[in-house]
């Protein structure tokens, strides 16, 4: 059986975080690290973007020797005062450009590796422009569509912020409801559980205007209702002050949703469970 655990009113988790091997954040990990043990976070993974679609901000920058130098250093000095570091890397369009980043996977030792949607063809889901030129079901159609082929085609183990669409999308309709798109959504969770990929609680919506944690609240009901198990909490950081950010109230969502557990991933396997 596999061994379980408690985790005895700490944060179990933050599988979500950014540093500056991210082109997209300026904090350290030794920095964040700090955080998280000020903030009594148990684990945490750095997944650092791993982009590959040419027109995007972070493509080119990720350095997996740099990263995996900079983590066994953090792994050395902040291991001992009680943190798991995991080796994380968020995976970005990973449909379209296994190609490039699966030999990456093979060669170095990750822990766990997010799948993430960015674009819809040659659109931005965080370029308000693309929803003021269409409307909400044409963009919520398009980007759950293509969320569905990336948990279809698999090779990562989270899909990361599954609705992260609703950031741009709030800013620019004033709303979002994933109830109209349920049936889009759970073609996405069933791809999800056929091809054994968990998803995260991502609280990082919480940071901004929409205001609400990626799953929606219901969506993450349907997941659970459908069978789905695995499940990963993480703020999606990128500066140490977000390290942590309202993940209790990520644990209040999975329980309410009827999960009594969170997988903790090592090797890229679940290794162990913890109870929540």
């Amino acid at each position: 059986m596999m061994p379980s655990s408690r985790s005895n009113g700490r944060l179990p988790q933050d599988y979500h975080l950014h540093t500056n091997a991210s082109c997209d954040s300026l904090a350290t990990m030794a920095e964040m690290c700090r955080s998280a043990l000020e903030m009594g976070v148990a684990e945490i993974a750095f997944t650092e973007h791993f982009d590959c679609k040419p027109e995007d901000i972070c493509y080119g920058y990720y350095r997996p020797n740099t990263y995996f130098e900079t983590l066994e250093a953090a792994r050395r000095e902040f291991e001992p005062q009680g943190l798991t570091i995991r080796a994380g890397v968020e995976l970005s369009e990973h449909h379209l450009y296994a190609d490039i980043q699966r030999p990456v996977l093979e060669a170095w030792p990750y822990d766990l590796a997010l799948g993430s949607l960015h674009w819809v063809g040659d659109n931005n889901i965080f370029d308000d422009a693309y929803f003021r030129a269409h409307s909400p079901q044409e963009t919520a159609e398009a980007y759950f569509t293509e969320l569905a082929r990336l948990a279809q085609f698999g090779g990562f183990e989270v899909l990361a912020h599954p609705d992260v669409l609703k950031r741009s999308a709030f800013d620019v309709y004033r709303r979002f409801e994933i109830e109209p798109y349920e049936d889009l959504v759970r073609r996405v969770w069933q791809a999800c559980i056929d091809n054994g990929i968990g998803i995260e609680i991502n609280t990082s919506a919480l940071r901004m205007n929409v205001q609400e944690v990626h799953p929606a609240p219901a969506a993450l009901r349907w997941y659970r209702e459908m069978g789905g198990e695995l499940l990963t909490i993480g703020s999606d950081g990128h500066r140490p002050t977000n390290v942590g950010y309202e993940l209790a109230t990520a644990l209040d969502l999975a329980r309410a949703a009827g999960f009594t557990r969170l997988a903790s991933y090592e090797q890229r396997k679940v290794v162990r469970w913890i109870g929540i």
